[in-house]
């Protein structure tokens, strides 16, 4: 009987200690989604993306030379500022966005900790971008499942440039 006294907690706090409820099982990566075309029939043959004032934290977001008529592609956001800017070189043509976005931080759970969540507010560009649209203003976790139709935002090149 001495020994169930003795093995019965011993036990207990064993199963308990080996549980697997501290880990985080979702994401806490906030993404944009974007998507890059010319028109409907001229193909990107190469899409190299880059973050303004990045260097600490890496320049080139994105590099692809896959020909497409329509490449995607997720760009990170600035956490300190209330734009975020990227260069955007296209059939080695360059060009310059800004996306501007309000942010608020929002608790995703007790084990995962906090992620980013941004409302797309505006942009600017260079002449080399015809028109940007926002088809989905909210950016959050969720953001990189979007389907091969759905994005953030749609980003279309001047053809007379590119």
């Amino acid at each position: 009987m001495r020994y169930f006294q003795i093995l019965i907690p011993f036990f207990l706090f064993l199963f308990t200690s080996c549980n697997d409820g501290n880990r985080c099982y979702e994401s806490v990566d906030t993404l944009m989604m974007g998507s890059f075309s010319i028109s409907a029939t001229k193909t990107i043959n190469s899409l190299t993306i880059k973050g303004i004032n990045r260097n600490l934290v890496g320049d080139t977001l994105v590099s692809d030379v896959t020909a497409a008529l329509t490449m995607k592609a997720t760009l990170p956001l600035s956490l300190n500022a209330d734009s975020t800017g990227f260069v955007i070189i296209a059939n080695g043509k360059k060009d310059t966005l800004f996306v501007r976005h309000t942010m608020i931080i929002k608790l995703i759970s007790e084990n995962c900790g906090f992620a980013p969540n941004y409302s797309l507010t505006g942009f600017r560009f260079t002449a080399g971008i015809d028109s940007v649209k926002i088809t989905d203003k909210v950016v959050n976790t969720k953001s990189t499942e979007k389907t091969t139709n759905d994005q953030n935002i749609r980003i279309y090149f001047n053809p007379a440039v590119h």
